[in-house]
């Protein structure tokens, strides 16, 4: 009896390991929702959804405190504020919302994806939600829309927080319009396994380790959504309804930090600066060895960088 127990004791984890092996090859689709739900709940940040206005909001949620909303870029979802996250949510109720048209979220019904309507959509799901008063952080696409609602709503923002965000048109052109305007493909969407590891290379410095057939999966994802996020670059590109950033902004009161990667190939760091000399409380932060995604790259600095200047803002 006492030997054959011991033989089910050691049989036991054998074959839960080769389980999950077993999973990690065969269902990496299983296997990431488990990482994505590990991370999550390492981070204090739980998944909701809610109706806004006949759109279905997928959205995380965690923390206590002043509510901080995060918007992800382009291409994104929620999910790329996690970890950026984990360091923020024993101070505010950290909020991050998959944008109509990414992640997990609706399609928009009417087909448009602007800055202003997109920040319009945000202040619904703001409104929804019932808050009146909160902090505003956005990267890339989402520094846009952050930047359009801070200059729709401006009574609604206790701060603003700007990651390398688009629509400067006054900066120095990057290493991707540039390649646009050669017209080379858009390194941001992927039709193939080599395009999207030329766009992990593209957005990053020091790209993050990402298991083989998990990254296989996200290949598969990012395929799978290029010719809706071509039809969105194209829109976000030839609006004429989104004037420059550094113009909605111009003489906006509200405290706001500006991040951007030195080394960023999307959009041009000369753009931190462009935005600092026409907000009256503005600061700038420019962080060596780091490309588009600050807050995926070293999110501990760049939520450090964060508290810091929170603390800081009367």
């Amino acid at each position: 009896m006492k030997r054959k127990m011991k033989k089910i004791l050691i049989l036991t984890p054998l074959i839960i390991l080769l389980c999950l092996v077993g999973v990690y090859f065969l269902f990496p689709g299983v296997m990431f929702d488990l990482l994505k739900k590990s991370e999550r709940s390492a981070a204090g940040l739980e998944q909701h959804s809610i109706n806004v206005n006949g759109l279905r909001i997928e959205y995380l949620e965690g923390g206590k405190g002043d509510t901080l909303v995060l918007i992800h870029g382009f291409g994104a979802n929620k999910d790329n504020w996690t970890r950026f996250a984990k360091h923020l949510t024993s101070h505010f109720r950290v909020i991050a919302p998959d944008l109509p048209g990414f992640g997990e979220s609706s399609l928009a019904p009417d087909g448009v994806y602007t800055i202003r309507v997109q920040a319009e959509r945000l202040k619904a799901f703001v409104q929804t939600l019932g808050i009146k008063s909160l902090h505003l952080g956005g990267n890339s696409m989402g520094g846009n829309i952050a930047g359009a609602y801070a200059s729709l709503y401006p009574e609604d923002l206790k701060s603003l927080l700007l990651i390398a965000p688009g629509g400067i048109v006054s900066s120095e052109p990057s290493e991707m319009f540039r390649r646009l305007k050669d017209g080379k493909p858009n390194p941001l969407v992927a039709e193939s396994i080599e395009d999207y590891e030329r766009l992990l290379d593209f957005v990053f410095v020091k790209r993050p380790f990402i298991p083989r057939a998990i990254k296989k999966y996200l290949i598969q994802e990012a395929i799978e959504h290029q010719s809706l996020n071509r039809k969105i670059f194209k829109q976000l590109r030839s609006s004429v309804d989104d004037p420059p950033l550094e113009t909605m902004l111009k003489d906006l009161p509200v405290p706001t930090l500006i991040v951007w990667g030195e080394q960023d190939r999307v959009l041009h760091v000369s753009g931190a600066k462009i935005l600092e000399a026409v907000m009256p409380n503005a600061k700038t932060e420019i962080m060596d060895a780091v490309g588009h995604l600050p807050m995926i790259e070293k999110p501990e600095e760049t939520a450090g960088l964060y508290l810091g200047f929170i603390e800081q803002t009367p």
